[in-house]
């Protein structure tokens, strides 16, 4: 495993009276925060870079992510490239490479195709610098060192109980109630080339399949196989573009549920079926399910349009992650907590996943509110 690397930028603090203090404090107090062990400041006032990669600023959770992450290795006294490649492959490796040619001492990735970073990896070993891959596993690749992330098969499930139990086919405590239906639901899932999507898919398809083959729950479409309910780049308007090939099945019938594994996604299968008179008393929305807790779909959840969604703490996260970071540069080994379940084709990538919580009307805002994540003034 490689860790303990010193590639240095070359770079010196902003000014000489910074740099003068910087020293000082160090040589009186002991260190820096970070820079004990050599993972911060040397004699020179050189400090580790750390290259962040992100995928997109369209989804507010990438916006926070990068920004959590970047916060924490900043307090730690490291210098931090963040860079977002707004969903464009190429711009993600071209933002690579150009870390590595800057000295990167570590890479942080949010990828965005799960299988397209294969040589630009083997560029940042070839240098001696650690990758951690985050939240999005990269696959096809010898060179990727840790992965930190949410324990997402358990997303899937939680989204297909939470849908059941909107259905009312579920009680809350996730115990069969009888209901037989039939209820009519239609599926979606995330993008092909994003490794959580699958893992997704399949844990909610775990608990989904015994209700179809019973025909508790029904699909108009047929369509359950992953890669036909995949919505490209999780773009919502993608989503709707299919949901809207959907609502002729649904003009003279009810349609009574939706899987949706982000909620960007939720909100535009809302705002599509919308328009087909749902949201009324007379006709209720379907019972939407999502994932991020963002704030619209927090206050669509209060406004008792969207289900409820999967609550996945990016802050936590960014910890998990710097502490990696920081233990790589130590030359120590991260913590990880699963060995086993994240094989990316090429070798088991050592993780650390974190436990994501469901969030409905009931609990979203001692969940979301009461954790700061939100304040009552956002959610209104």
């Amino acid at each position: 495993m490689r860790h303990g690397k010193r590639h240095r930028r070359g770079k010196a603090l902003a000014a000489p009276l910074v740099a003068l203090a910087v020293l000082g404090t160090a040589t009186a107090c002991g260190a820096l925060p970070g820079t004990s062990g050599g993972d911060g400041a040397d004699g020179a006032g050189e400090r580790p870079l750390v290259g962040v990669a992100m995928p997109t600023t369209t989804s507010e959770r990438w916006i926070g992510d990068g920004e959590n992450v970047q916060d924490q290795l900043l307090a730690l006294g490291y210098d931090v490239a963040l860079e977002y490649a707004e969903n464009d492959v190429p711009t993600q490796v071209e933002q690579l490479e150009q870390m590595i040619a800057d000295g990167a001492d570590a890479l942080v990735i949010g990828s965005i195709d799960g299988v397209a970073l294969k040589g630009v990896l083997a560029e940042a070993a070839a240098a001696d610098i650690p990758v951690i891959a985050y939240d999005r596993l990269i696959n096809g690749s010898p060179d990727v060192d840790y992965y930190a992330t949410f324990d997402n098969a358990r997303v899937g499930v939680q989204q297909a109980t939470q849908l059941l139990q909107g259905l009312g086919v579920l009680d809350a405590a996730g115990e069969p109630t009888g209901a037989t239906g039939p209820f009519a639901v239609e599926l979606f899932a995330g993008s092909t080339d994003d490794n959580n999507a699958t893992v997704f898919y399949d844990g909610a398809m775990q608990v989904l399949r015994p209700y179809l083959a019973s025909g508790v729950l029904t699909v108009a479409s047929g369509e359950t196989d992953f890669t036909t309910i995949a919505i490209d780049k999780w773009d919502p308007a993608n989503a709707t573009a299919r949901m809207q090939t959907l609502l002729p099945l649904y003009a003279s019938q009810r349609l009574d549920g939706v899987l949706s594994p982000y909620d960007g996604i939720s909100r535009a299968v809302i705002d599509s079926v919308k328009t087909l008179g749902y949201g009324t008393a007379d006709q209720p929305l379907p019972v939407v399910t999502g994932q991020d807790a963002e704030l619209d779909s927090a206050k669509s959840i209060a406004a008792g349009e969207q289900y409820g969604t999967v609550y996945k703490d990016t802050r936590q996260l960014a910890e998990v992650t710097v502490a990696m970071v920081r233990a790589l540069l130590d030359g120590a080994e991260p913590e990880v907590n699963d060995t086993v379940s994240y094989d990316n084709g090429v070798k088991v990538v050592p993780s650390y996943l974190l436990t994501p919580m469901v969030v409905d009307a009931q609990n979203y805002r001692q969940a979301l509110v009461g954790t700061g994540y939100y304040t009552d003034e956002e959610l209104g």
